[in-house]
């Protein structure tokens, strides 16, 4: 009996022994498993982390190849406009400091006429170009204004430096340069796609009218040497930008800074150098 009872106990206490190695084997071999497992997901992951960043790359270098247009399909810059909206602000802190000190009457009203035309001039730029307008009217009606304001900005900054000098010489002058801007005017809202160097020619004649007034600018006591270079370094820098407008070139950076940017570069250092003599003007007036 002792032998029979013993047999059984022998026999499981062997079994046990035999299944616990099994046991042991079959984790090892999951483990084994998911290490693979886990090593493929691993792997799959850096792969498709790699194929997501080389494809992040790609587009950003599409987008900055990529140059928007405007409502008539024409290239706009990214930084189209910005550079007029940025002088906007001081173009109208510039303009109430004159007509503040100018004297009253028509030296006043002068001021109030030239930063009138120049507020418009890099307001309206700054509305037109700044904005992505999608409707082709209304970015033909700003157009039309924009390049209008050319002539306006003209008129506008020889009305106070002429009334520095006699009557005798500011009428006929003040005559001929408003009629020229008022016809160039209405010609850019009614022929709108006119070649650039139509009225880019008329920008350059009309800006150097006041060249001939030079000897007497120079020699006049409200205005002087130092006012006059200014006027002819302001003069130089329009021109300068429309002559760039008109070749379209050149192309610093294309897509965000080209030929029209320049020719903001210009009106805005001329407009700079403009300011600052006729201030020198009013004051001494």
């Amino acid at each position: 009996m002792s032998v029979s009872t013993s047999a059984p106990a022998t026999r499981t206490m062997a079994s046990g022994t035999s299944v616990a190695p099994s046991a042991s084997a079959n984790q090892r071999s999951r483990a084994r498993t998911d290490a693979a497992a886990l090593a493929r997901a691993a792997a799959h992951y850096r792969d498709a982390r790699d194929r997501y960043r080389q494809a992040k790359a790609a587009l950003k270098a599409a987008r900055r190849q990529i140059v928007p247009v405007d409502a008539f399909g024409n290239r706009k810059p990214r930084l189209r406009g910005w550079l007029h909206l940025i002088t906007l602000p001081l173009c109208i802190a510039a303009s109430i400091v004159l007509i503040c000190i100018a004297p009253a009457g028509p030296v006043k009203a002068a001021c109030a006429v030239y930063g009138a035309s120049a507020i418009l001039l890099f307001g309206n730029s700054a509305l037109l170009h700044v904005v992505s307008w999608h409707s082709a009217k209304v970015t033909r009606v700003l157009c039309g204004i924009d390049y209008s304001n050319i002539f306006l900005i003209i008129a506008g900054t020889n009305t106070p430096v002429l009334f520095a000098l006699s009557p005798a010489i500011r009428r006929p002058y003040l005559t001929v340069i408003w009629v020229t801007a008022a016809i160039g005017t209405i010609l850019h809202i009614v022929w709108l796609q006119a070649p650039n160097w139509v009225f880019t020619t008329v920008y350059v004649v009309l800006g150097l009218a006041p060249v001939t007034l030079i000897p007497q600018l120079w020699t006049a006591p409200a205005v002087g040497p130092a006012a006059t270079i200014l006027i002819a370094c302001g003069g130089a820098a329009y021109i300068a930008g429309a002559v760039c407008f008109a070749l379209r070139k050149p192309n610093p950076i294309p897509g965000w800074f080209e030929f029209h940017e320049v020719f903001h570069v210009g009106t805005i250092v001329g407009y700079t150098c403009h300011v600052v003599a006729i201030y020198l003007i009013v004051c001494a007036l």
